[in-house]
Order: structure tokens, then sequence, then C-alpha cells
């Protein structure tokens, strides 16, 4: 039989190769990631640091992505990691985190690549926008970092906000084509398609995607721009002053419905195209601009 000491000198071990035993999760690529610890976090990605904050688990993140503008104060807070599409592993890896929480649409790839063989456990978190998505992802961080109550009260919120969302678009039988400029190239916009976060948020919020012929972001030429007949320009507002002056001045522009009206929609980049814990609220604020627009002339 051990004496008392010699067993109080082996439990601490014990209890220590529990902890590094850690637990196994499933990331969305299907990857088996084993968790140790989760109180340094790298967040790569707005919804992911939304998330995190809502759940009550801000103390946890080390540091954030240049996407993770919500709450203001994480920017301040936190230490800076770049934009969350031009990560350098390098950056990431010299904080010592003890856990990466990365959109799966961050990158660059081989950045991604660099952090997973690094060791670090790294997650990649479904990018999806849908609400189906953000209900997800909100249990998925929750059960992550142990605030499973927290999550199923975050995500009955977001419910209940998305219900108030269906009942005020019931409620309008018209809203607008609408027309998501990313940026000017060349002095020609390049304009949301099918298949991308703007899509998703003007369909949500009842709109009618006057680019959704097109598949991801295009280019579009004056002539195509005449064609689409956008009754309204969606814009992010870091983005708006210099996009709204080049489309001003632009003929095939002033012969659109929009151009006709001078109509804009602006709203916050991470806001609008995030899909995190403010998205049914936002896509209630833009059914609601996109409305007050009224019938094209």
């Amino acid at each position: 039989m051990l004496a008392s000491g010699a067993a109080a000198a082996i439990m601490p071990r014990i209890g220590c190769a529990q902890e590094e035993a850690g637990r196994t999760v499933t990331d969305c690529r299907g990857r088996h990631v084993t968790l140790r610890s989760a109180a340094r976090i790298a967040s790569i990605g707005g919804p992911i640091t939304e998330t995190l904050y809502a759940l009550g688990r801000s103390g946890a993140i080390l540091a954030v992505d240049q996407t993770s503008t919500w709450p203001e104060q994480a920017q301040k807070e936190k230490k800076g990691l770049g934009y969350m599409r031009a990560i350098s592993s390098e950056g990431v890896l010299s904080l010592r985190p003890d856990l990466v929480l990365a959109m799966n649409d961050a990158g660059p790839p081989a950045a991604m690549d660099q952090l997973v063989a690094s060791g670090v456990p790294v997650v990649f978190v479904d990018a999806t926008p849908s609400p189906e998505a953000i209900e997800g992802r909100t249990r998925f961080l929750a059960d992550l970092v142990d605030a499973k109550e927290a999550g199923e009260q975050l995500c009955t919120t977001i419910a209940g906000q998305f219900r108030q969302l269906v009942a005020w678009r019931a409620a309008h039988t018209w809203m607008p084509r609408v027309l998501f400029v990313m940026r000017m190239t060349n002095n020609r916009p390049m304009a949301a398609g099918s298949g991308t976060a703007a899509d998703a948020m003007i369909r949500l919020a009842g709109g009618v995607n006057a680019g959704a012929a097109m598949q991801g972001y295009k280019i579009v030429d004056q002539e195509n721009l005449v064609a689409l007949r956008p009754d309204v320009i969606l814009l992010m507002d870091q983005t708006a002053p210099p996009i709204r002056t080049a489309l001003q001045a632009d003929p095939g522009f002033k012969l659109t419905p929009a151009g006709r009206s001078n109509a804009f929609v602006v709203m916050e980049g991470e806001r609008l195209l995030g899909f995190g814990p403010r998205t049914p609220q936002a896509a209630l604020d833009l059914a609601r601009m996109l409305a007050a627009v009224g019938h094209p002339a």
C-alpha cells in the first residue's frame, strides 16, 4: 500500500493525464480534433468572435481577425490576426494559442494547412449562410467552450427573432430587385450572384437578388448592368462612398431603376454578411430599408 504522501504525489499526475487526454470533436470538414484546453483561443472569423462574446466566453479569446468587428471592443481588447483570408500561420502560432477556431472559408489554404500541421488544435467552423447554420454554429461553439446552457438560450433568442422576420415579410408583398456591389474593379461593379452571403441575406430579407443568374461574384459591364434592372444598390458602409460616386457617374447605371431614383441602401459589412447571432435583426432592418425604397418610378 502506498503511503498517503506518495498517493497524494501521484494523484495530480493522474489528473494531468486525464486533462492531457482531452476530448475529440468533429469539425465541419469531418476532421477529428482532440481538444485539451480552450483558454487561449485564436478566433478567425467574425461569427465565431461574436458568438463567443454572446456566450459569455470573451475571456477565453486571445486574438481576433479583422472581420471580428462586433462587439466593438473585440478589436481593442484582443490581439490582431489580420484579415481572415490572408492569415499568417507564423503570426497565429507566435501568440501560442491552445485552440484555433477558424471559419471554413478562412485562408489562404497554405496557411491553414500550416496551422493544422503545427500540432495546435485547429477546428474549422461551418460558414454556410443560412438561419439553420447560425443555430448549428451556436450550439457547436457552445459545446466547445462548455457553455451549452447559454448556447440554448442564445438559440432560443435567435429563433424568436427569425420568427419576427418571417411575420414581417408575410405582411409585405412587394420587395425590390437588389444588386449588392462588393467593390469597383476598373470602374465596373463587382456584384453578388447566387451562392454568396450577399445573395443569402437579400433573400432572407425578402428581396430579389438582381444578380442571381450569375454564380459567385462577377464584374458587370455597362450593358449587363442595365439588363439586371436593379431597383436598389446594396453596399457595405466601409466601401460605400467611392462605389456610390462611381455608379452615379456611370451612364449605364443612370438607365436602371436604381439609377433613376438614386436608390442606395448601406449596412455595416460584417452585420450584413457575417451570419452570426445579429443576423435575424440585421435581416429585419434590411427588409425595412428595402421596403422603404418603394416601387420604382
